[in-house]
């Protein structure tokens, strides 16, 4: 395979200058361009589409920040994503930030040297302005940054369908798991609909944060989940994760805790996750097909530097029945 001082060599000119030219990162003379071209086409040094795409000033590439790769409800969201953004053309680069600040740093650094035609944020963990201050399309998934665009699930539907459920089901004392609030995230939403929709009908809540990591991870999640009900032996009610769900499941089936005529269980995501054990789960479902549908349709529209009607999209949830709610 060819190298870049190769493709220097017979285009006459410095390997860095083939770099600004591949990377469109500073100045290079039309001229001078045009020999690169014809350099890398006869090297082969590259995929044929990158020539297509020095043409049009665009690298055909989208890039999509993941908190991780394993949480079960984000790999079907990746999964979504990459055959939407396929259909338009686009080949998607997963960048897994393992909830690392200086990871996402690195990553947004990438968007501004024009690697990426648009990105994708699926994790936004550092402060606003680093997202503000940049000149490239960009959607989030799960944060709201006013005048950004974000595409995300109608939380506050979500967590009132469950406060609904929960209430219908007879619960008296309800026990739910929620993230990090440093910033402000629609899927807080949910979780603030849900308290205030059970404290207006008189059913007592108590709020606990997990961490990513231990969302991630089912032995850690069991291990945790089985702690909090040992000390809480009084609840009635749980709303939690599709993983941490599961876990609860498993933690109160070796606690002797009867589902549901004890304790009622409802997951928040609705993935395959749900049905998974032999007691399939009540859900909460995010339509991920939706989801990555209207991001890329928002991206897209960035992209081509068309108006956006609004900020903000929400797409409808709904709730699926199963075996840890009567």
């Amino acid at each position: 395979m060819a190298s870049i001082r190769e493709v220097a060599r017979l285009a006459k000119v410095a390997p860095s200058t083939v770099s600004r030219a591949l990377n469109d990162s500073g100045y290079v003379a039309e001229e001078t361009r045009e020999k690169i071209k014809a350099a890398v086409a006869e090297l082969d040094y590259v995929p044929n589409q990158w020539i297509r795409n020095l043409y049009r000033q665009s690298t055909g590439i989208i890039g999509v920040i993941a908190p991780g790769l394993i949480h079960p409800f984000f790999s079907s969201l990746w999964n979504h994503l990459e055959l939407e953004l396929r259909k338009f053309g686009y080949n998607m680069m997963l960048c897994s930030t393992g909830g690392e600040f200086q990871r996402e740093r690195e990553y947004l650094d990438t968007l501004e040297r024009n690697l990426f035609d648009g990105v994708i944020l699926g994790t936004a963990s550092l402060p606003d302005e680093c997202y503000t201050k940049l000149k490239k399309p960009i959607v989030f998934l799960d944060r709201i940054i006013p005048g950004l665009p974000v595409v995300s699930s109608n939380h506050r539907q979500g967590g009132e369908l469950a406060a609904k459920k929960l209430i219908e089901s007879g619960c008296r004392k309800v026990l739910y798991t929620c993230g990090d609030r440093t910033y402000r995230l629609p899927s807080h939403e949910g979780n603030d609909a849900f308290d205030q929709y059970l404290q207006a009908h008189g059913v007592q809540t108590i709020r606990k944060e997990i961490s990513w990591e231990d969302t991630t991870d089912f032995a850690r999640c069991f291990k945790i989940t089985k702690s909090l009900l040992k000390h809480n032996l009084d609840i009635d009610g749980i709303l939690a994760s599709d993983l941490q769900a599961s876990a609860f499941l498993k933690a109160a089936k070796a606690l002797g805790m009867t589902v549901p005529d004890k304790l009622k269980i409802i997951a928040y995501d609705g993935t395959f996750i749900t049905d998974f054990n032999s007691t399939s789960l009540t859900a909460i479902v995010q339509d991920v097909h939706q989801i990555a549908r209207q991001t890329v349709f928002v991206l897209l529209k960035l992209i081509n530097d068309k108006p956006l009607s609004e900020d903000r999209i929400q797409i409808e949830v709904t709730l699926q029945q199963g075996e840890t709610t009567p």
